[in-house]
C-alpha cells in the first residue's frame, strides 16, 4: 500500500489563489454596485412613472372640463351682446351649466350624499344645529345646510345639516 502524502501548497500557489480570491471579490463587489445601481435607478424611474400618471391622469380630468369652459365663454359672449336678458334666463343658463359640471365630476365617481328626510348617520353628516318637532321622527335630517359629496364610495365632504333632536 502506497501512503498518500499530502503536500502543502508553496508560497506561489497561495499567491495565485490568493490573486484569485481578490478577483473573485472584485466581482462580487462590482455586481452588488451594479445591482445596488439597477436598483436605484429602478426606484427614480418608478417615481417618474407615477409623476407622469398623476400628471396624464389631470390633463383627462381637465380636457373634460374644457366644454364646460367652453360654455362659460358662450354665456358670458350671449349676455355681453343682450343686455336685456331676463333673470329667468340667466337662471336658466347658469343651472345648465351647474348640470353640465355635475354630469362631468358624475362621471368621474362624484355622487351627492342624500341628506333631508334620512335619517342622520355621523359618516355622512355634519350636525351644526338641532331642532325639537314633534310628529317628526328623532335624528332625522330636516335641512341640509351645505351638500354633502363622496368619491366613490368615500366621503369627501359630509353634509352639514339641522336634524330633529325629540330628547
Amino acid at each position: 500500500m502506497k501512503r498518500e502524502q499530502h503536500r502543502k501548497p508553496g508560497l506561489k500557489e497561495l499567491e495565485i489563489e490568493l490573486e484569485e480570491q481578490k478577483r473573485m471579490a472584485a466581482d462580487f463587489k462590482e455586481t452588488a454596485q451594479r445591482v445596488q445601481a439597477e436598483f436605484e435607478n429602478y426606484g427614480k424611474r418608478a417615481e417618474m412613472e407615477k409623476q407622469s400618471f398623476r400628471e396624464f391622469a389631470n390633463a383627462k380630468l381637465i380636457e373634460e372640463f374644457l366644454p364646460l369652459l367652453d360654455s362659460f365663454d358662450s354665456a358670458i359672449e350671449k349676455i355681453g351682446k343682450h343686455k336685456s336678458i331676463s333673470i329667468g334666463e340667466a337662471v336658466e343658463g347658469i343651472s345648465s351649466l351647474q348640470k353640465q359640471l355635475l354630469r362631468i365630476l358624475e362621471k368621474n365617481g362624484l355622487k351627492r350624499i342624500e341628506a333631508e328626510g334620512n335619517e342622520f348617520d355621523p359618516n355622512l353628516h355634519e350636525c351644526m344645529l338641532k331642532e325639537k318637532i314633534e310628529g317628526k321622527e328623532d335624528e332625522v335630517v330636516l335641512e341640509e345646510l351645505q351638500k354633502g359629496y363622496l368619491l366613490k364610495e368615500k366621503v369627501l365632504r359630509p353634509s352639514k345639516v339641522k336634524i330633529n333632536k325629540l330628547e
